[in-house]
């Protein structure tokens, strides 16, 4: 059969894919599986190719079904209205949605433009799904899924999550390889996604990533991963393990892999502050695969408020992994979690911190009760929105103790301060010839340059954050048609 997967065009309202705009790696794992069983797959990258140039892409393709993505909270709306696209462009063809945020909250599209949601791993379930619409279009004995029938919705028996997930098809990339020029992270382009774990067995209660995998932790072989690499061309990987070197053991055999492979990378990863601490030269290890960027979820900069979270971390671990990836020479990004009951001081808190770790790659997230996470159940009833767009960590859905524009103010200030702290360090000077430098060595375009210069004058402006809520009836009034 053939099947098509879309990626719903860009809609965010402060546009944070100007600083990370990656790869659909979940849908070309999951057309990897199917084109294994003899099918035949499309990816159309919307963000890219636009609705007009997309919608014509797929009409050509002329699928029998078409799969649409819905990772994050953000895009409810984005993918309900491509949806009612491909609805009015293939009447006949069967409409599926899946994704993490489809999983987490599945009932909430059950909506009339959407046939069926798919409810755990991709892989798992849309193949056995082709093959049922294939042989008699009856899905009803097909695990994972929510149907959306003319008699009530039907919820299928739960979606297997196989052990060994070195058994998992390699990724369709050859399905992206027209854009793949376009990805990046930050200044770094063209970027490619590589997963060599799912799931997490901590508990923070702002996230979700346990709940999906049930608290399970299951890793790729490092052969595996090495297979992986091989087969990527971007000289930068963002790997998107929810924590990377969990396995301290499988880290060090993956290390070494990589170094007798040969293979030189720039790699991102995300990890725990505490595994830092605990093993750094682990960490030194990793230099000899390439360049590294490490991302750290601090969130909190004392004990009392990594215990609000769930976190099970100290602020010591954090402050101590800061100053072993600086004498290392290793690129780091911390990020913390902004409470909307902050007050005036807990902001300057944050600033001093800054100043004394001269962290000035630090990044700011407003704490967001996402639906399927513990924080949602706890706070649900004082959520003030159901416009999804604002659940983008940018803005506040919860009320602030602080009045919302001085809240904004003081939030957009964080910003301008990191900002403030590295021309402090590096100058002006050095930063901009960085830049110039990533452009003439043809890392990042000067139109990705811009687009992140533009990004920072936003995230430092109140007024970019207010306009959001301004806008919000509007938004709503829209979703309420679809």
């Amino acid at each position: 059969m053939k099947v098509s997967f879309l990626k719903a065009p860009i809609g965010g309202i402060i546009g944070l894919e100007m600083i990370t705009f990656v790869e659909p790696l979940g849908l070309e794992c999951i057309a990897g599986g199917l084109e294994a069983e003899g099918h035949t797959c499309q990816i159309v990258d919307m963000r890219i190719d636009g609705i007009e140039k997309g919608l014509a892409k797929m009409k050509a393709f002329a699928p029998e079904i078409v799969g649409l993505q819905c990772n994050f909270t953000t895009e409810r709306f984005r993918a309900l209205r491509l949806a009612k696209m491909v609805r009015t462009a293939l009447p006949e063809a069967l409409i599926v949605l899946g994704g993490h945020d489809a999983s987490r909250d599945p009932n909430w599209f059950v909506k009339p433009v959407i046939d069926v949601v798919v409810v755990g791993d991709g892989e798992e379930v849309m193949t056995p799904l082709v093959a049922a619409w294939q042989k008699n279009k009856d899905l009803t004995k097909v695990a994972g899924l929510l149907i959306n029938a003319p008699s009530g919705p039907i919820r299928t028996a739960a979606a297997p999550a196989r052990p060994n997930i070195d058994e998992l098809p390699f990724p369709a990339r050859h399905l992206i390889k027209e854009y793949a020029s376009e990805y990046y992270i930050n200044f770094r382009r063209p970027l490619a996604l590589l997963e060599t774990a799912r799931g997490c067995p901590f508990k923070c209660n702002f996230c979700s990533v346990w709940k999906f995998h049930e608290s399970t932790f299951r890793e790729k072989s490092p052969a595996r991963v090495v297979k992986e690499i091989e087969q990527i061309e971007a000289p930068n990987i963002f790997i998107t393990d929810d924590i990377f070197w969990m396995n301290v053991k499988r880290g060090r055999e993956l290390g070494q892999a990589l170094i007798s492979s040969g293979i030189k990378k720039h790699y991102t990863i995300q990890t725990r502050s505490d595994i830092i601490c605990k093993f750094p030269k682990l960490v030194e290890q990793w230099k000899g695969c390439g360049r590294m960027t490490v991302f750290l979820g601090l969130e909190k900069v004392d004990d009392a408020g990594l215990k609000s979270v769930n976190k099970r971390n100290t602020a010591d671990h954090n402050n101590q992994a800061i100053r072993i990836l600086q004498e290392l020479g290793v690129g780091y990004t911390p990020n913390f979690i902004i409470d909307p009951t902050w007050e005036k001081s807990d902001f300057d808190r944050l600033k001093r911190w800054i100043d004394e770790t001269g962290a000035y790659n630090s990044g700011f997230s407003v704490l967001t009760p996402l639906p399927g996470t513990d924080l949602w159940d706890e706070v649900e009833g004082q959520v003030n929105t159901r416009d999804w767009e604002l659940y983008d960590i940018a803005h506040t859905v919860l009320p602030t103790k602080l009045p919302l524009e001085e809240f904004y103010r003081e939030y957009a200030g964080l910003w301008q301060h990191a900002m403030d702290v590295r021309y402090q360090i590096e100058g002006k000077l050095k930063t901009n010839l960085g830049l110039l430098a990533a452009i003439a060595t043809r890392r990042v375009t000067l139109t990705a340059i811009r687009k992140g210069m533009r990004m920072g004058s936003v995230l430092s402006d109140p007024a970019s954050f207010m306009r959001a809520h301004d806008e919000s009836a509007a938004r709503l009034a829209e979703a309420a048609t679809m």
